[in-house]
Parts: structure tokens; sequence; C-alpha cells
């Protein structure tokens, strides 16, 4: 036996010792980590957007209390928690496991705070008295100051196991990478009992903070948008609504707001935090009919005073086409197609472009290709090549019919005329602030010239009709005193997936202003309206009256005298 022994101790110590002492440190050394401070968000004007802020998970250790204090721990905690005292028992009571349950978790600091200094009757009142059983261990939370105001654009983030907090939508999961940081780690040996071995050799890394991120949102515009399309939702009884407010010369989006919206801080799940303005198509009816005018008047021939015979009606290669209400004959320009709205016009202006020419203005207008701002989730439209078109889809799609978009693509259609031909790409980023502190600006984003600077300032004179059109209708929508706006309406035939056929109708109205010189472009969409009607001036109109209204105050863009430019819609 003593030969025994002595062998074994002879492996233990001798042959296997390296073994055993790499066990042995192995169960000494704990591994913590530290989440690095997520980075605010901010708008343009500096307004924080979403912040972190330290929070506590207050926990109870049931064994540490006696049967007694249970129900004194409970009352006392109930105010702090916002919990009943019923509830708190029972959780004490019942824990998840003998000496552990979760009472509440992202209590605030307040909070925290009051609980630190709570007290059992007849407690001595010394630092290191506080109420058995409980503990509170730090972490951090995200929030949201201006609620769901900016929710679909934001995002929102959840809490991984380490305690980081991670980008789930919006800009909060685009940018996760730059807002996070890096969490920080520490490497230590601890004793038997929990406690840290004095010089013991460990490793530390430093957290690193994350970045800040500021975007082009305009608060004040942006509560406004959805202020205007959450009143319209209600009053129209519609699906949706979203409202897209661009600078033409530089791509940044001012405002990208939609109703309905939801809280960031409180989700109630993922299918309810869609971002409306990238993720949802739609078709665009007539805002898209400036796509084929602008190919017509560069590759077809025309010009805006090329004149059409135009019905109410008109049966094309065996394909049957009318415009949306009766009218007589009438010899219209393409100015006065595009003022009047007319389909059957339309579809004999297509006739002088090719359906390559056709598809590739709306390829260069940014259809069918992500709008450039790399949130999560965006749609880059449904546009199929010539190759796959059947029968009369080259007519419908001169006037917005057989191709999908979403709000932040047609916005950015008509941004490009504004700006004379030359697509900026949207943007939503201003700049990026370091942990450190150091603002670096974020770089131009790229540009091409869609169309020549003579077509664009002709579609801008075309569409410095429609107010005055539209307005001969009681519809004045897009009559701004001191200003001449150029807009389009929309009203398009949406699928109904339920019933199976073009039975749901979206409305559409698209403007800028001012004058000859447009420094701001509003694109409102509506979807589904089934109260009031659902034609695009009557239903968006009213949003795009009060958001343009608005953001030229916002702006501080003052009224230019200017007055609607003197085209020609008819003929003899």
């Amino acid at each position: 036996m003593f030969s025994l022994f002595a062998g074994r101790l002879v492996q233990l110590q001798g042959l296997d010792a390296g073994t055993y002492r790499g066990l042995a440190r192995q169960m000494r050394l704990h591994t913590f980590h530290f989440p690095a401070l997520r980075g605010t968000i901010t708008a343009a004007n500096g307004q924080v957007l979403a912040m972190t802020v330290q929070t506590y998970l207050v926990f109870a250790d049931p064994v540490e209390m006696t049967a007694q204090q249970m129900p004194q721990v409970a009352a006392a905690l109930a105010g702090p928690l916002g919990m009943p005292a019923a509830a708190i028992l029972n959780l004490i009571r019942h824990p998840t496991s003998p000496q552990y349950v979760v009472l509440k978790r992202g209590v605030p600091q307040q909070a925290a705070n009051q609980i630190a200094s709570l007290r059992l009757p007849g407690s001595r009142q010394h630092h290191l008295d506080h109420l058995p059983g409980i503990a509170m261990t730090p972490g951090y939370a995200r929030t949201y100051p201006d609620g769901d105001a900016v929710s679909n654009l934001l995002g929102f983030t959840s809490t991984d196991a380490a305690g980081n907090l991670v980008g789930e939508a919006g800009i909060e999961r685009a940018y996760n990478s730059l807002l996070a940081g890096r969490p920080g780690v520490e490497e230590a040996q601890v004793s038997t009992d929990g406690q840290p071995i004095p010089l013991a050799v460990g490793k530390d890394t430093a957290a690193v903070n994350g970045s800040g991120l500021r975007l082009t949102i305009i608060p004040a515009l942006q509560w406004e948008a959805q202020q205007a399309c959450a009143a319209k939702v209600k009053e129209a009884d519609a699906d949706n609504c979203t409202v897209v407010v661009m600078q033409p010369h530089t791509g940044r989006i001012l405002a990208m707001a939609q109703w309905p919206a939801y809280d960031p801080a409180h989700p109630s799940g993922i299918a309810s935090t869609s971002d409306l303005a990238v993720q949802d198509v739609f078709t665009p009816g007539s805002t898209a009919k400036v796509i084929t005018a602008a190919a017509a008047l560069e590759r077809g021939g025309q010009t805006p005073d090329s004149t059409y015979t135009v019905p109410d009606q008109i049966t094309w290669h065996g394909f049957h086409f009318h415009d949306a209400e009766y009218h007589p004959t009438e010899k219209l320009t393409i100015n006065g197609i595009l003022a009047n709205s007319s389909n059957v016009g339309m579809v004999q202006v297509a006739q002088h472009v090719t359906p390559q020419t056709q598809y590739g203005y709306f390829r260069a207008f940014g259809i069918g290709e992500p709008a450039g701002l790399g949130l999560p989730g965006a749609s880059p439209g449904l546009l199929p090549p010539p190759s796959q078109w059947w029968g009369d889809e080259r007519y419908t799609l001169a006037f917005g019919q057989g191709v999908a978009v979403n709000a932040v693509q047609m916005a950015s259609v008509y941004a490009t005329i504004a700006n004379g031909g030359v697509r900026v790409q949207p943007t939503l980023v201003e700049g990026t602030t370091n942990g450190a502190g150091r603002y670096v600006p974020a770089p131009p984003p790229p540009s091409r010239r869609v169309i020549t600077a003579k077509t664009a300032h002709e579609l801008i004179a075309a569409l410095q009709q429609v107010p005055a059109v539209d307005a001969q209708a009681a519809q004045p929508w897009g009559v701004i005193p001191g200003y001449a706006v150029a807009a389009k309406t929309g009203t398009s035939q949406e699928w109904d997936s339920q019933r199976k056929c073009l039975c749901m109708y979206g409305a559409s109205y698209i403007g800028m202003a001012p004058g000859n010189d447009p420094q701001l472009v509003a694109a409102v969409n509506v979807q589904n309206p089934r109260k009031g009607g659902y034609y695009g001036d009557m239903v968006a109109g009213p949003v795009f009256s009060q958001v343009m209204k608005f953001a030229l105050q916002t702006m501080k863009i003052p009224p230019d005298g200017a007055v609607p430019a003197h085209v020609p819609l008819t003929a003899p």
C-alpha cells in the first residue's frame, strides 16, 4: 500500500505536475467583461436622438434573508422598483435558483440610489448596512429622448450576454460597429472564497468607447412630418404614410418620417419596427411620368411643346388605356400631359423611345438599385429588364405602373430634377465623433449627371403648372404664396395580397421649392386610404402642403417671388 501511495505521489508531483498546475491556474483564473459606452446619435443641430445611460440589474439572494425579513425587504423595494410588494415577495420566495433571482432589469440611477440607501426598521445606520440579500449589477441601456418621432430611422438595441448593447434595426444596426466600440476584458486570479489574489498575474484590456454619429435630420421638421402623417392615417383610415424631405444639392435627408411608429426603448417586435421609407415598396403611379418624359425629350426627338391628340381612352396595339377621369379629346403638349397627368398621353410619348432606353432612364434615376443609405432591409425596388416585359408593360411603365419603388427613391428622382439633372446619392450621416471628441465630417456623397440641365429646367417648368391645375379642381395644396412650387401627384393601383387583385390605392404628392432654384424636395406617400377618396392630390396633397410650408420656415428660405413658368399646355 505504501508503494502504491508513493507511486501515485510520484505521478502527481513529478510526471503530471505541469498538467495539474495548469488546471489549478485555470480554476483560479476568472475573466470579467466590461461593456463599452455606446456612442451617442445626434441630429444635425446637435440635439441628442439616442444616448446611453447607466442602469442596474437588481437581484436577491434569499438565503441571506430571514423569513421575517422577506416581507420587509419586498415592501421597501416596491417604491423604487415600481412593482407591487406582493410580486417582489413572490420572486424572493420562489427564486430561479437557491441563491439568485432577478427582481428587475434596467433600473435607472435615481432608483438605484434609493435602493442603496434603504435600511430595514431597527438596523444600524452604518455605511455597510443595506437591505439583506439585495445587490445590484451596473450595466447600460439605450434611451431615446424624442420617443417615437425618429424610431423608424434610429431602430433599437438589445443587450447580449456580456452586457453589450447591440443594434437590431435602423441606424443602430447599420452603424453598430462604429457605435458599439470595443468591450474591455480583465483577467484575475481568485481564491477559493472568491476574493482576488493580490499581485497575481492577470491581463487587462481596456474598453474603447464607441464613436458618436451626427445625422442630417432636423428634429423639428421630423416631428412635424410625423404628426402630419399620423393625422392623415387617422383621417383617411390608411395603412401608413411616409414623408421624405431632401436637399437636392447635398443629398441630405432632413426628415424621413412615417406613421405608424413605435417606441424604440420598448419595441413590441421586429415586425413593427419597419422603416417604411426604405423597406416598403409601392407603385409610384403618375409621379414616375417625369422619367419617361425625360427620355423622350433627350432621346426621342421631342420637345416640351410637342403636341399629341389625347382622348380620355385609347386602344394601342391591342391594349386598352384610359385617364383617371373622363375628358373630351384634347391636343396636349408634353407640358400639358404632365400637368394634367394623362395616362393616354404618356402612352403615346413612350412610343418615341425604345424599351431599353426607357429602362435605362429608370435605372439612371436610381430605380431598381439601393438608394445608398445602407440601412438594413432596404429594398432596391422592382424594375424588371425589358427582356422580361410582356404585353403592355412599356406603356404602363410610362405612367408608373409595373414598377415598385420606395419613398426615398422617388424623393431622389425629384431631387435629381431639382438639382439641374445631377443625382446626389441620398445620405443620412453628417459626420462622426470619436471617443476623444474629435469630429470628422462625412465625405460628400457620390453624384452623377442623369439628364441635362436643359431637360431638368424644362421638366421643372412643366411641373410648375401642376399646382394651378389642381387648384382649379379645388385641390390647392401646391400653392404656397411667394414661391413657385413644382409638383406632381400620383394615384396608383396596388396589389391586394388577400383579394388577389389590383384593388387598393396609393396616393402620392412630390414637390420642390422655391421657384426656379429648388432647395427642398418633399415626397409624401399614403397607402390604402379607405375614407375621403384615394387620389394623390386630395389625400397626400394636404400633408405635402403642411410639411413644405414648415420646411421652408424651418430652413429659413424666404419667398423669392417667383411665378410659374409660362408654357403652353394645349395646342390649337
